[in-house]
């Protein structure tokens, strides 16, 4: 009997489901289950825009958008909710 190789993890695909593009890692990783990306110090960030020398031009915002995403993908994510489940590496903006 050949196994069915369409099967996949239950659990998974839950997390797959729940985490947006663009979030650095599976959305409710995080240890305590009410934080939310709105509440993280990585959630929104600018981009300085430069010219070909070099030279600051503009800035672009990407206010609903993961920083760690960006630093480590080298490119911006889709902007999500901030309701959304915190992922692992969730740090509350300070006051």
């Amino acid at each position: 009997m050949t196994p069915n190789l369409t099967v996949s993890n239950p659990g998974t695909d839950h997390l797959i489901r729940q985490t947006p593009p663009g979030m650095m890692f599976w959305a409710g990783s995080w240890t305590d289950p009410s934080a939310t990306c709105g509440g993280c110090k990585h959630f929104g960030y600018e981009t300085v825009m430069r010219n070909e020398v070099g030279n600051a031009v503009s800035t672009r915002k990407f206010p609903s958008s993961c920083a760690l995403y960006k630093k480590y993908c080298g490119r911006d994510g889709k902007s999500f909710s901030p309701t959304t489940t915190a992922c692992k590496y969730f740090e509350a903006k300070q006051p």
